[in-house]
């Protein structure tokens, strides 16, 4: 009995090594990633769609703004990265992207910006702006 439990066990952290094996091929996560001034160019040029969350804890619409984007993270993986770069802690990005509103969504397809929401705006309008990159 306690031979057939460990090969069960077994099979089952074999599946789930392969499962997580596959998603990291596909680059993209299945919740927002933290993006800094150190990983923000590497992760913009490693997936071919992001969409980058610029936010601050201080921010009321960035925490209205927050569950969406974890919800589209979940919905989209493995066809769009979402990011989060905390504007505080990052302002070299944030000033190189001229993001002075917050929240500001950032579009990235093959390394390039093409485009950006500024403001809490709802999931609709997000996910119509990912279609068009898409």
């Amino acid at each position: 009995m306690l031979a057939k439990l460990e090969d069960i066990r077994e099979k089952k952290a074999k599946e789930l090594k392969e499962k997580l094996s596959k998603k990291s091929k596909k680059g993209a996560a299945n919740k927002p990633i933290e993006v800094t001034n150190k990983t923000f160019d590497r992760t913009i040029k490693e997936n071919k769609i992001v969409v980058v969350d610029c936010w601050a804890e201080w921010c009321g619409p960035c925490r209205m703004i927050a569950p969406t984007i974890e919800a589209m993270a979940n919905d989209y993986s493995g066809k769009v990265v979402f990011g989060k770069l905390h504007v505080d802690e990052n302002s070299e990005t944030a000033t190189k992207y001229c993001v002075t509103s917050i929240p500001t969504l950032l579009f990235f397809k093959d390394g390039k910006l093409v485009g950006q929401i500024i403001g809490a705006v709802p999931r609709q309008q997000i996910e119509q702006r990912i279609k068009t990159i898409l």
